[in-house]
């Protein structure tokens, strides 16, 4: 049969060998089988390409010669494409093909059932992701496209690794077939749960990962484990819980296909692994692609190079497990500065990870060292209800009579108890005896050779902020308490304890969106600061907006603003005298100007109007993206775009140690940071600003998906900090940036908190700045000299189910407004700015889904443009967080200026159940509305 023609009943067996692949892209190891072959090309034949020539990408001198597909690779987006066939598409056929090549790297398979796209029918999505190896020696190669959807398959795009810049070697492969399979198909119908104590039960491994069986269940290592074909309704069965032992930072992985699905979803999660038994429960319900049949699952205990946990069990039920797991996440006091002679609350932080409530807990006995009294009576011993997939803090008061310094071990009995005592080291220092002060002590700055800068997030003026990083953060308490940054006095204490630190300026993210600007109440309350003369303060620009919001009227527009309310500050932070403009999106403005002059034509408008305003220019400096990135082609990008600097928001990313992880511990963080400034050095394109980290973890954002970074300690980030100065002493460099201080949600923060007291704010000055004579400032809070507290006040109860904003802000904010929210005797009223206004969220104290089967709206709509618009909302759950668009419901607004009232039918949506714990509604879809939203309220029946 002549190479290149379809063949069909071609039994194949054997074990394949393979390159390391990604896991979550898809890729399988091709185990011993029978195997059909659909479509196969195989270039015995000198001469003869079978077509592969006809779409080709910098690839060059592609022929066939020596029995393979021969080319030459020279350039960034190097692939080749197949003639056209046609097979069915189906889930669980292959793609195999054995090659060599001397550039390894990522590539990509593409697919396609159509020609009718931008890209000739190749798509982003429609692609599976494979690790080449670059040893020149032959590989082969078989992975699992996820494209039963599609129906039937007709092209196929092989695309090979990038040439990196300034590559000089002639980089080729050989390409010596390339096959499509499909192979017998056993489907476990109706099965939903596996135990592992006896051995794999049909789970096999995926790519190289290793399998091995033991008393204690199956242990997966380096990898995934795959299940057989499947077939279960997702609906019916969307509670997932597992058995598992693995190490600290595990972070697990369930993935799936279903029928509805045309790619490999994902999930990951928390596992509390410290060595011992760990169970973990998750309603999946919510998530992208569950729906339809569940088809395969992939597992993996743990991901990243080397990780290893052993399953017990895991499965599929209709319900949560009714068991209690309760974690303890935090034991300590609460507040960050505590003194002898005080009350100071020691708090206890759980989690239920299980699916019953946990009652009837009690402390059975209580240790305290000697300076710490117990608590007065016998109540403290009760702990509250404890609800399932929900966090609770149990808080003892211990009054002190001296400085202490030991452990307070308490040991708790009742369900889900933890079975060893809880010990939590504490320490309280001396009284200062200073005097009850009338403001904020006057600033004493420390010296220091170098210019260190901090950015800051100004997020922090309603409590709806607070609550999450309360709820899921207790131990994230700012010495400020949970503060109003829209009060200047919580800005003079930062600006003290920056410069008494060796802090000089903030970088302060600062949001337009075509005239729409919002956080700006830090800058406000900077103005208005008594100390401001000795922090200085620049724009950084968060320009991460809608496209085509950039132009060149919105720059003029954004930069006649600078010129008028920033620049013309004392306190503006400048660069060679010139103010300094840090940009977050660089590639967003590109691509909005993308054929009018690019983002330098923008970048020239701004520099003309600020020196014909009588400055020299501005410094603007490029946010680099992706941060852990020293490819030096981006780099040479920004130069050509006229930026003067570069510069990354937080290092958070180790390299490869940390590649397919999404718990990274700190100290990998740490050993890393001093190489990557090393290695940004030597492309010695522009200038870039070293960057010491402040850490990740965006739990109370983003919920158990979230990257953590964990471990991270003082020591540790002094560590961080020596390094830097150690980098900065060696090339010159005097201008240096720490994350960001106070990113509290997502977890980058060094302000004085809880966790920390100033012990991060010292690392910096202790290793930077130049001791006194008289000795360092101490670092004071306001307790030491009577002021505060600045807490910002909860404006209504949480257990609210019913909004009126008709004068009242009801702790909603409009995001993505035009101006601030106007607070009228009609409601809220607003102008949107952008597509996708957000009257922002709120958090409530959990309820039952169930017993709130309606939301009503009123409120008015004008548009000066007709059409059609809408407005949807959001809800998160304990169990699942984190707001998405299958938790939301929709609705048809009416734009006619007359106040109407909309009922939301939420039990229409099936995800409307469990415990609801927080609200988003985004009431329009377009630009230049005016709205006023009167009241939102739950209700039991729709009226």
């Amino acid at each position: 049969m002549r190479s290149g023609s379809v063949r069909t009943a071609v039994n194949r067996c054997g074990v394949w060998g393979m390159a390391r692949v990604g896991l979550l892209a898809g890729v399988v190891m091709l185990a011993s089988a029978q195997a059909a072959v659909l479509q196969e090309w195989s270039f015995k034949q000198d001469g003869n390409t079978l077509g592969w020539t006809e779409k080709v990408s910098d690839v060059t001198d592609l022929a066939a010669t020596g029995g393979a597909l021969h080319g030459r690779i020279t350039g960034k987006d190097p692939w080749v494409t197949s003639p056209r066939f046609a097979i069915p598409a189906k889930l669980f056929q292959r793609v195999e093909f054995r090659m060599r090549a001397n550039l390894g790297g990522l590539g990509q398979v593409y697919w396609t059932h159509t020609t009718e796209s931008q890209y000739g029918g190749f798509e982003p999505g429609k692609a599976t992701s494979i690790t080449f190896v670059g040893d020149g020696e032959w590989h082969e190669y078989s992975i699992m496209p996820v494209w039963h959807k599609e129906g039937e398959i007709i092209l196929l795009r092989l695309d090979f690794p990038s040439l990196p810049d300034g590559d000089a070697t002639v980089r080729t492969f050989d390409l010596e077939w390339l096959r499509i399979t499909d192979g017998d198909v056993v489907v476990q119908e109706g099965k939903t749960d596996w135990t592992f104590m006896a051995g794999p039960d049909g789970w096999t491994p995926v790519d190289k990962a290793q399998l091995a069986q033991g008393p204690d269940g199956l242990t997966v290592r380096d990898g995934a484990m795959r299940s057989p074909p499947l077939k279960f309704a997702a609906a019916e069965y969307a509670w997932f819980s597992c058995d598992v032992t693995c190490g600290k930072g595990a972070c697990g992985v369930i993935e799936w296909v279903s029928s509805e699905s045309a790619k490999l979803c994902s999930r990951s999660f928390y596992l509390r692994g410290d060595g011992g038994a760990s169970t973990c429960t998750l309603d999946m319900s919510s998530e992208e692609g569950w729906a339809g049949d569940i088809l395969m699952l992939q597992f993996a205990p743990d991901t990243g190079p080397s990780a290893a946990g052993t399953v017990r069990r895991l499965g599929f039920a209709h319900e949560a497990p009714k068991t209690v797991e309760l974690e303890v996440l935090y034991a300590g006091f609460q507040e960050g500065v505590n003194r002898a002679g005080g009350t100071h609350p020691f708090i206890i932080q759980f989690r239920n990870w299980g699916g019953q409530p946990a009652a009837g807990l009690r402390i059975k006995d209580l240790s305290v060292p000697e300076g710490l009294r117990l608590p007065d009576g016998d109540a403290w011993r009760s702990v509250s209800l404890i609800r399932e997939s929900e966090y609770g803090v149990h808080t003892l008061m211990l009054p002190s009579t001296a400085p202490v310094k030991g452990d307070v071990v308490v040991t708790l009995e009742g369900p889900g108890a933890p079975v060893e005592p809880i010990r939590a080291a504490v320490e309280v220092t001396p009284a200062l005896g200073l005097p009850k002060a009338d403001y904020v002590p006057v600033p004493k700055p420390v010296p220091c050779d170098y210019e260190i800068g901090a950015y800051y997030f100004p997020g922090w003026s309603s409590y709806s902020r607070w609550h999450p990083v309360q709820r899921v953060g207790p131990v994230r308490k700012p010495v400020l308490g949970w503060y109003d940054e829209a009060n200047p006095e919580c800005v003079d204490w930062q600006i003290k304890w920056a410069v008494e630190n060796g802090i000089k300026f903030f970088m302060v993210d600062w949001y337009w969106n075509r005239g729409g600007r919002h956080l700006e109440h830090w800058v406000q309350s900077f103005g208005k600061a008594r100390y401001r003369s000795y922090l200085k303060w620049c724009v950084m620009w968060a320009n991460h907006n809608p496209k085509k919001s950039h132009d060149e009227a919105d720059q003029r527009a954004v930069t006649q603003y600078w010129l008028d309310n920033c620049f013309n500050m004392p306190e503006y932070y400048r660069i060679n005298d010139q103010p300094v403009v840090i940009m977050w999106s660089p590639s967003l403005m590109r691509t909005d100007m993308a054929g009018q002059g690019g983002a330098q034509r923008l970048l020239d408008i701004s520099r003309d109007m600020a020196k014909a305003a009588g400055y020299k220019g501005i410094y603007f400096i490029a946010m680099k993206f992706p941060e852990h990135s020293t490819e030096p082609s981006l780099i040479t990008q920004l130069k050509d775009e006229g930026y003067d600097m570069t510069a990354i928001y937080h290092y958070m990313d180790p390299g490869e140690k940390a590649r397919g992880r999404k718990w990274v511990p700190f100290e990998q963080v740490v050993e890393s940071s001093l190489p990557f400034m090393e290695a940004l050095k030597k492309t010695d394109i522009l200038p870039f600003l070293p960057n010491m980290s402040t850490g990740w973890d965006s739990r109370p954002w983003h919920g158990d998906k979230s990257t953590v970074i964990y471990g991270r300690t003082t020591p540790l980030f002094r560590k961080i900090c020596e390094d830097t100065k150690k980098f900065a002493d060696a090339n010159g460099v005097r201008i240096l940036s720490l994350g960001p201080l106070n990113e509290w949600g997502e977890g980058s923060y060094l302000e004085p908190c809880t966790e920390f007291g100033f012990s991060m704010y010292e690392a910096v000055r202790d290793v930077f700045c130049r001791k006194p004579a008289e000795g360092w400032p101490v670092n004071v809070g306001p307790t030491d000299v009577g002021r505060g507290p600045y807490d910002l006040p909860l404006p209504w109860n949480l257990a609210a189910t019913a909004w009126d904003f008709r004068d009242k802000q009801q702790w909603w904010q409009a995001s993505g407004a035009k101006e601030e929210p106007a607070l009228t005797p009609e409601g809220m009223a607003f102008t949107t700015a952008g597509k996708d206004p957000v009257t922002s969220w709120a958090c409530i104290e959990p309820l039952a889904a169930t017993e709130w089967p309606f939301m009503v709206v009123r409120m008015k709509a004008e548009s000066p443009e007709p059409g059609k618009d809408g407005g949807q909302l959001f809800w998160g759950t304990s169990a699942a967080p984190r707001h998405s668009e299958p938790a939301s419901v929709r609705f048809d607004l009416i734009c006619d200026g007359a106040f109407h009232d909309y009922v939301l039918d939420l039990k229409a949506n099936r995800l409307w159940k469990g415990r609801v714990q927080s609200l988003r509604f985004d009431p329009s879809s377009r630009r230049d509305v005016r709205l006023t939203l009167e009241s939102l309220r739950l209700s039991r029946d729709g009226k």
